[in-house]
This record gives C-alpha cells, sequence and structure tokens, in this order.
C-alpha cells in the first residue's frame, strides 16, 4: 500500500512539474484573476458614465435625461426608509444585454439586477429608462420598473451596511432581506391580484411568487403591527406562523 501510494504521489509530482501543465496553470490563474478583478472594478467595460446626485451610472449607450428621472423616482422611494444614506454614492451599471449582464452575474442571470456584497456594485440588465423598465432573460415575468430595481437593490446595501455584511448572509432571514427591498421599492414583479392568486394556486411552493410572499410578510409588519424597521430586523419571527396569518388576511381583500 505505501509503495502505491509512493508511486501515485512521484506521478503527480512529474505531473506538475511538466513544462505544459505550468504554462496551463498560469494561463488559467491569469485568466481568473483577470475575471475576479473585472468583477470588482468593470468600468473598463463600459464606454459611458454619469453622476448624478448620489448615483454614478455607467453604460455601453449614452445615457440622456431620461435616466435622471428613473433616478429621482428611485431615490424618492428609498427616501421613506428610515435607514437610507444619501452620503452613500451607489454605483450603478447598465450592461444593455443579457450577455454582459450573466458575465458579470452568473450567478444571478435570470434576474433583473443584482448586487456585489462588500463591494456594492449594482448590476442590472436591459433597460428602456424612457419607460422606466427594466428586463430580465425569461419568459415570463420578465419586466418591471427600472426605479423599484434600482431602489430594490441600493437597500440591499444599506440593509448590509446597517446590520453587517457578515449578518445579512448567516444570520438574516431571506424573507426579511428580500421582503424589506421590495418594500421600499413599493412593488414586486407580480400584481397583488395575481400574487394572490399565485400563493392561493400553491400554498406549498412558493417559487413563482416568493417575492410577493416576502413584501406581503414584511408590509404587514410595518404597516399593520407598527413595528420599526429595527423591529423587523432584530427581533425573531416565527415565519410559517406569520405567512399564514398574513396569507390570512390578503384574501379577505
Amino acid at each position: 500500500m505505501k509503495k502505491f501510494f509512493a508511486d501515485v504521489y512521484r506521478e503527480y509530482k512529474a505531473f506538475t512539474g511538466n513544462k505544459i501543465y505550468k504554462i496551463f496553470r498560469y494561463v488559467f490563474t491569469g485568466i481568473f484573476t483577470a475575471y475576479l478583478l473585472t468583477i470588482v472594478f468593470p468600468q473598463y467595460l463600459f464606454a459611458h458614465d454619469i453622476s448624478y446626485k448620489n448615483f454614478r451610472v455607467y453604460s455601453n449607450q449614452p445615457l440622456d435625461g431620461n435616466i435622471e428621472r428613473v433616478l429621482d423616482l428611485a431615490g424618492t422611494r428609498l427616501e421613506k426608509s428610515p435607514i437610507y444614506d444619501k452620503e452613500l454614492t451607489e454605483r450603478i451599471f447598465i450592461c444593455d444585454s443579457f450577455a454582459l449582464y450573466t458575465f458579470l452575474s452568473p450567478t444571478s442571470r435570470k434576474a433583473f439586477a443584482n448586487t456585489l456584497p462588500s463591494v456594492g456594485n449594482i448590476r442590472i440588465g436591459m433597460i428602456d429608462a424612457s419607460r422606466d423598465l427594466v428586463f430580465r432573460n425569461d419568459q415570463s415575468d420578465n419586466q418591471r420598473s427600472l426605479s423599484g430595481v434600482i431602489a430594490h437593490e441600493v437597500t440591499h446595501n444599506l440593509i448590509r451596511k446597517k446590520f453587517g455584511l457578515i449578518n445579512s448572509f448567516t444570520s438574516l432571514p431571506n424573507w426579511k432581506d428580500e421582503g424589506y427591498c421590495e418594500y421600499v421599492a413599493g412593488e414586486t414583479t407580480v400584481s397583488f391580484a395575481e400574487g394572490v392568486r399565485r400563493w392561493k394556486e400553491n400554498p406549498n411552493n412558493e417559487s413563482r411568487y416568493a417575492y410577493f410572499k416576502y413584501h406581503q410578510m414584511v408590509k404587514y409588519l410595518l404597516d399593520e403591527e407598527k413595528i420599526s424597521v429595527e423591529e423587523l430586523f432584530s427581533r425573531d419571527f416565527d415565519e410559517k406562523e406569520l405567512a399564514t396569518k398574513v396569507f390570512a388576511k390578503i384574501c379577505q381583500n
């Protein structure tokens, strides 16, 4: 047995000492490092950028006044949140194509947008600023307001800054995180009536209405029970019990 492992080790050393292997390793490491740096610092991929209030927006297409109107709408939504910080500069990268968006956000390629934790870069897919719309690469539920999505993604950054990056990943339930972001956005991808319909039809499978459900849960706590945002994130709640209560209430409307 010892001889077997000794032979395997010698073969491994001979293989890793091979010149072709070393070249391949260096090339692969270089490409991977360049990709990671691009994810963190993608500015060089974008030909245009503007600064407006506390937003810095990058795009491959010239940005006109419509984007400023969209940012104003997003700012109006954000200002309603007690954790909003106007002093923070938010970097938004408009990808203008699903291919570029997927390149920068491979794990969220079907989403409207994605925010890089710790760095805070907000990556957004294809948009139509004149109609305040953003699109995602899917067959259904594939458009919603751009201003709402920007408010949603900025709120992710605000939550991580206020309550801690590590806590947001280790102890913050998804329904609180996404639910509050949708609460600030003031909308979800589906309408209220459609969200209720999907919830009624599939009460045990939230895959097609999860964000709507989370939004309603947070909205109930903040608007009906009048708890504070601080309490929302600091208190422990029975998620199943809360969802049952919220479901019963919205079905009465």
